[in-house]
């Protein structure tokens, strides 16, 4: 087993990240499936690779920094503004749906509150990549592909913001001794704390934007911005993805021409940190647990499926959006994948610090969200390519 040599080990991933990240997009699968599959062989599998909490602690928090600086500079105020709303009732339903679905659903299984908020916290987040993918396969055009891309691109967001509240409440209620008081302020000072460091970081960030030059300026800067605001994040112990996203949408706003050279730069560098991210949540996937949590992985699909279908149909009704939309949206929207996986990523390091029960709740988190994600992966695009067929959007 390899433990020491950290570049060493990052040159494995890579190297079998990508070459089972071809293999499965081959299939038509989404590369995403690859790499975990490749974390999974060297870890659980062959146990060929292993890294220390605290380093897959830091790979997790690096990239969905920089995972929520991108999704944040997506809101420009244009982008907002010509969303409609209908979009935004859309989003609202069916983010909450999945929500409330699931925590019911696994709550019945389990019987477990602390479980059935974890998993409903990240049942929201989608997968726009794959859903993107599938539309352009489709060669999709018309008001449903027009609406499902607005939804899942805004959806995360949503469910950011639904997780952030959710992890400070399930931390005050591992606590030892939770009030009412601690439990309502304690995710507002979370929320609350991470949008204002986002904004004021953003702001200092976008002035000293307008009076640099070059690239390699503005990926020094892009990342230090990126870095201190998550760093500040975890010291101040508030929400570092929701840190980061505020200061991806502020910076986009303050300074747009900047900001999307800015945005083009980081969106550079993920590939190969996303191999490595992905690796790392197949390296923590516990087979053992696999096996005793089927069931919750099976409730968790099946009430996740029919809380967005169900939201969206709900939503669009209320939101008066066109038939077509009304009954096949919710088909476009299933897919899941590193967005929820970061984020039971991040419940796994959160809770770490509560002894061994916060292990067992950040463990489960990751293989039933892994698991499940690949299941979304595959039934995602079908759904699609189905709703765009019923639609008549196919070209």
């Amino acid at each position: 087993m390899i433990t020491e040599n950290i570049i060493l080990l990052i040159g494995i991933m890579l190297v079998a990240g990508s070459i089972m990240g071809r293999i499965t997009h081959s299939l038509r699968i989404t590369a995403i499936v690859g790499y975990i599959v490749a974390g999974i062989i060297l870890g659980p599998a062959f146990h060929l690779v292993e890294l220390s909490p605290h380093t897959m602690k830091m790979i997790v928090s690096f990239t969905l920094a920089l995972v929520a600086f991108i999704i944040g500079g997506t809101f420009t105020a244009d982008f907002l503004k010509n969303a409609g709303k209908s979009t935004w009732m859309i989003i609202c339903s069916e983010s909450f749906g999945a929500f409330i679905l699931v925590a019911i659903g696994v709550y019945l299984v389990t019987h477990d509150m602390i479980v059935a908020l974890i998993l409903a916290s990240l049942a929201p987040a989608s997968a726009p990549a794959g859903t993107m993918a599938a539309l352009h396969d489709c060669k999709a055009r018309g008001p449903l592909s027009t609406t499902a891309t607005a939804v899942v691109g805004l959806d995360d967001a949503t469910s950011i913001l639904i997780f952030a509240v959710t992890l400070a409440l399930v931390e005050v209620m591992l606590g030892s001794s939770p009030s009412v008081s601690t439990t309502i302020i304690r995710p507002l000072m979370d929320v609350g704390g991470a949008i204002i460091l986002g904004i004021l970081i953003g702001v200092i960030f976008a002035y000293l934007a307008k009076i640099i030059r070059g690239r390699e300026s503005m990926l020094i800067l892009s990342l230090t911005s990126i870095l201190i605001c998550a760093g500040l994040a975890e010291f101040l112990d508030v929400s570092l993805i929701l840190a980061c996203m505020f200061l991806g949408a502020t910076f986009i706003n303050f300074v747009p021409s900047v900001g999307k050279t800015s945005f083009e730069i980081i969106e550079d560098i993920l590939p190969p940190i996303y191999i490595i991210f992905f690796i790392v949540a197949g390296l923590q996937l516990r087979p053992d647990l696999l096996i005793v949590m089927g069931a919750i992985g099976i409730i968790y699909i099946i009430c996740r499926t029919f809380g967005l279908m169900g939201g969206a149909y709900i939503g669009s009704i209320v939101g008066r959006a066109e038939p077509v939309i009304q009954k096949y949206l919710g088909f476009t929207i299933l897919s899941q994948a590193g967005v929820a996986i970061g984020l039971a990523c991040m419940v796994a390091g959160e809770l770490s610090a509560y002894g061994d029960a916060g292990v067992k709740l950040g463990s489960m988190a990751i293989t039933i969200i892994t698991a499940t994600s690949v299941v979304f992966e595959i039934i995602g695009p079908i759904g699609v390519r189905y709703a765009v067929g019923r639609a008549g959007e196919g070209g």
